[in-house]
């Protein structure tokens, strides 16, 4: 899943308030930061040498000592436009900085404001989004994929523009993933989005009684029909989006384990998804959802933020979730030959959603 969060910072120039400005989130100085604001500064100001903000450099200058004194300003600032989610040249966000330094509360007061910014700019903007994530979906399906080798025990699957859409290295979470919405045989399952089919397969594996996938890429599909899957006898596919799908689904189906992952959805459309499961999990038995866990997983800050929004978003449907933390792995050269990696943080966060009864 994809999901624009980074806001761009660089249209805030320099000038001689922003300076003063920086300078004192430097020396950690809100009365001097405040008198700078009052005076035309912006909170959000750019040093354009270094693409950090004003909240990098407090991040930057805080210590163990003088945390409490940087959790102050952040807030301060934070509450007054500044940036939680810039990205200085040197690919770090404030609160990537605060977390190396080991300054876990100004790192959890940076992931908080970026919960209550993304909350309220889903709220402004989901209407807008719409036909940006159309488009996106609409590219994806268009274009070509491959499926290449990139080691001997290894298999990733690239978009036209050498994206992974899905690596072997996720072996793990798929198995761990089935054995949470699939804990017994005769489960009546659905997967969105086939992929390299891992999680599929460990799906058969736990002897489904019912097994519904949802698959909308034709090369996919076509690697689908070469391999077998369409032949299988408890195996339904739908060849098409979810959101075409979901309506004749809810009328034949329900089910004890749904799991999603679809390649070039944003968060707003996972967060739809949730609207249907509603609908077709089934209360009356132990039923569980799931979904691949990439949310902002570039960078550890946006992935924190993610962790801490979906359940706040999930409970507003009635589901209750938990993290199962597992750690992940991958080669340098599993990830030759893609241009985008997807994957950048340490400890894998597999939600285990239930109905909140």
């Amino acid at each position: 899943m994809e999901v624009p969060i980074v806001e761009d910072s660089s249209t805030f120039q320099e000038s001689p308030e922003s300076l003063q400005l920086i300078e004192a989130a430097k020396q950690l100085d809100l009365a001097k930061v405040q008198e700078m604001v009052n005076q035309g500064a912006v909170t959000a100001a750019l040093d354009v040498d270094s693409g950090k903000n004003a909240l990098h450099f407090v991040a930057s200058s805080a210590n163990a000592e003088t945390e409490k004194k940087a959790v102050e300003l952040a807030k301060w600032m934070l509450a007054n436009g500044g940036t939680w989610n810039g990205i200085d040249r040197s690919g770090e966000t404030p609160g990537c900085i605060a977390r190396r330094k080991n300054l876990n509360e100004l790192y959890e007061t940076i992931v908080d404001a970026g919960v209550r910014c993304e909350l309220l700019l889903s709220l402004i903007e989901r209407k807008d989004r719409v036909n940006e994530r159309l488009d996106t979906n609409e590219k994806y399906l268009q274009s070509t994929l491959s499926y290449t080798q990139p080691t001997e025990d290894s298999t990733s699957l690239l978009d036209s523009d050498a994206n992974a859409v899905m690596m072997s290295w996720e072996k793990k979470i798929m198995q761990r993933s089935a054995e949470i919405i699939a804990p017994k045989p005769g489960c009546r399952v659905l997967n969105v989005g086939f992929g390299l089919g891992i999680i599929d397969s460990f799906l058969q594996e736990r002897q489904p009684s019912m097994h519904v996938i949802i698959e909308p890429h034709p090369h996919v599909l076509a690697f689908m029909r070469k391999t077998g899957w369409m032949d299988r006898p408890n195996v339904v596919v739908y060849e098409t989006t979810w959101e075409n799908a979901i309506q004749d689904i809810a009328s034949k189906y329900v089910f004890d384990g749904i799991y999603y992952d679809a390649f070039a959805e944003s968060y707003e459309d996972l967060r739809n998804f949730f609207d249907s499961v509603v609908g077709i999990l089934d209360p009356d038995t132990d039923s569980k959802f799931s979904f691949f866990n990439g949310l902002g997983a570039d960078n550890q800050t946006f992935y924190d933020v993610y962790k801490k929004l979906v359940p706040i978003d999930l409970a507003s449907f009635g589901f209750n979730c938990t993290y199962e933390v597992m750690p992940t792995s991958s080669t340098e050269n599993e990830w030759e030959g893609a241009k985008r990696r997807y994957w950048n943080v340490v400890d894998y966060f597999l939600p285990i959603i239930t109905f909140d009864l």
